[in-house]
C-alpha cells in the first residue's frame, strides 16, 4: 500500500538528516566557543595573578615613600609651626662651644663662664677620680661638668685614677700650649700615671684609658686631631688632646667620623625649614640647623616655640667664620622668654661678659692628700699634683 504523506511530512523525511549534520555542526562550533571562553579566562586570571604578586610591592613602595614624607613634614612642622626671632650680634659667631678656631681662623670671642679645676677632680660621692697639674687652672663650666661626668663614670668602670689633667687654657706654668684653640677654655690636654717610671707620661689612649677615647663622644668630648684627619684639620696627631663640643654634636661626629672642620661644613645642608633631628645617648631628641651670617651687623636667628609660646632649650653657637649652629632639645623643658637663662642663649651685655672672679676659690693651698704624685714634663721639671 503506497504510503501517503503530506508536504509537511515530506519536509520532514527530505531535509531530516541536513537537520541533524547542521544541529552536529552547531554543537562542536559551541563547544569550541566555550573552549576558547575558557582559555580567554583562564589567559586572563593568569596575567591578574602575575600583576597581582606585583601590586603589593610597588605599593608598599609608594606608601613607605609618602609616609616618610609625611613624617618627615610633620617633624619640621614641629618646629617652624611655632618660632620666634632672635637677633644676635654678628661678633658672636667667635662665641660657643662649636667654634673653629686654627691659623686660618683666629679665635677673637671671649670665654664663656669658666670655674677653676678642683672640684671637679672628684665624683659625686667625693672619691678623687683624677689629678691635675695645678688647680689654678680654669675652663669652661659646661666643659668642665662634662668632662667630671666622663672620668668619673670612667673610674667607675675600670677603678683606673691615674689620669692627670694637665693643661687647659695655658699650661701649668702659665706658658702657651701651643695650640691656639685652648684660648676659648674648651680643651684639656691629658697625662697618665706610669708606674714604671713613677711619673707621668702623654696620654695615649692605651690600656684601661682607651675607654676615654671610645666613650668620650657621649659626654661632649672628642679627640681634636686624630691620627687620619690630619689633611682636614691641618694639625699634626695630638694624642692627648682633647675639645669640648658638647652633645650631640660629639656623638654625630663620632658616628660619621668627621673631625670638627668636616663637621661644620656638614651641617650646613640643614636648615631651620629642614634640620638635622638626632636622639643622643642618653634619650633626648635634638633639632640642629645652620644659619648664614646675615650681612648686616646683626643676623636673625629663629628660635622654636612650644604651642603656648614657650621657647625650647637651645643654645646658639658661632663656627667663628660664617655663620652660627642652633641646637634645640625637645626633650627638655620649654621656658618663657621673658625669664630665660644665660645657658639657652648668647647674653651680650656687659654685665654678662664680666666674670666675678671673687667668686673662684684658689685652691693654692698644700695639701696632704697627693703629695706624693709628681709629673715630669718634657723640660724634666716637677710639680705637684692635686
Amino acid at each position: 500500500m503506497p504510503i501517503q504523506m503530506n508536504v509537511k511530512e515530506m519536509f520532514i523525511v527530505q531535509f531530516a538528516p541536513v537537520l541533524k549534520r547542521n544541529y552536529k555542526y552547531k554543537n562542536i562550533a559551541a563547544v569550541l566557543a566555550v573552549c576558547l571562553l575558557l582559555i580567554l579566562w583562564l589567559t586572563t586570571s593568569c596575567s591578574n595573578k602575575v600583576l597581582e604578586r606585583n601590586k603589593p610591592q610597588s605599593t608598599t613602595k609608594v606608601v613607605s615613600s609618602a609616609k616618610k614624607e609625611k613624617n618627615t613634614e610633620k617633624k619640621d612642622e614641629k618646629i617652624t609651626a611655632n618660632f620666634r626671632y632672635e637677633e644676635i650680634d654678628n661678633k658672636e659667631m667667635s662665641n660657643g662651644s662649636l667654634v673653629l678656631v686654627n691659623d686660618e681662623h683666629k679665635f677673637g670671642g671671649k670665654l664663656g663662664e669658666t670655674d677653676t679645676l678642683y672640684s671637679y677632680l672628684f665624683s659625686n660621692n667625693g672619691t678623687q677620680v683624677m689629678f691635675a697639674s695645678t688647680t689654678i687652672l680654669e675652663a669652661d663650666k659646661a666643659a668642665l661638668t662634662s668632662l667630671q661626668k666622663l672620668v668619673g663614670e670612667y673610674y667607675s668602670n675600670t677603678s683606673d685614677s691615674s689620669l692627670l689633667l694637665y693643661s687647659t687654657t695655658e699650661n701649668p706654668d702659665g706658658s702657651s700650649t701651643g695650640i691656639e684653640e685652648s684660648q676659648t677654655g674648651l680643651t684639656f690636654d691629658f697625662m697618665v700615671y706610669d708606674e714604671s717610671t713613677g711619673g707621668y707620661a702623654s696620654y695615649t689612649g692605651d690600656g684601661k684609658s682607651s675607654w676615654i677615647l671610645a666613650n668620650g663622644n657621649k659626654y661632649g668630648m672628642i679627640l681634636r686631631y686624630p691620627a687620619d684627619k690630619t689633611a682636614e684639620t691641618g694639625h699634626e696627631f695630638v694624642s692627648n688632646h682633647f675639645r669640648y663640643v658638647g652633645v650631640p654634636h660629639s656623638e654625630i661626629m663620632a658616628e660619621n667620623s668627621l673631625c670638627l672642620e668636616e663637621y661644620l661644613e656638614f651641617l650646613k645642608k640643614y636648615t631651620f625649614e629642614k634640620p638635622l633631628s638626632f636622639t643622643a645617648y642618653e634619650g633626648d631628641s635634638f633639632e640642629i640647623y645652620y644659619v648664614e651670617q646675615s650681612k648686616d651687623r646683626t643676623t636673625k636667628i629663629p628660635i622654636p616655640q612650644s604651642a603656648d609660646g614657650k621657647d625650647y632649650l637651645y643654645t646658639v653657637s658661632g663656627n667663628n667664620y660664617d655663620g652660627f649652629i642652633v641646637t634645640v632639645n625637645l626633650s627638655g623643658e620649654t621656658e618663657k622668654v621673658e625669664t630665660k637663662t644665660e645657658t639657652a642663649h648668647f647674653d651680650t651685655s656687659s654685665e654678662a661678659a664680666d666674670y666675678n672672679t671673687e667668686e673662684q676659690t684658689d685652691y693654692t693651698e698644700d695639701t696632704d692628700y697627693t703629695d706624693d704624685y709628681t709629673y715630669t714634663d718634657d723640660a724634666e721639671t716637677e710639680q705637684e699634683v692635686y
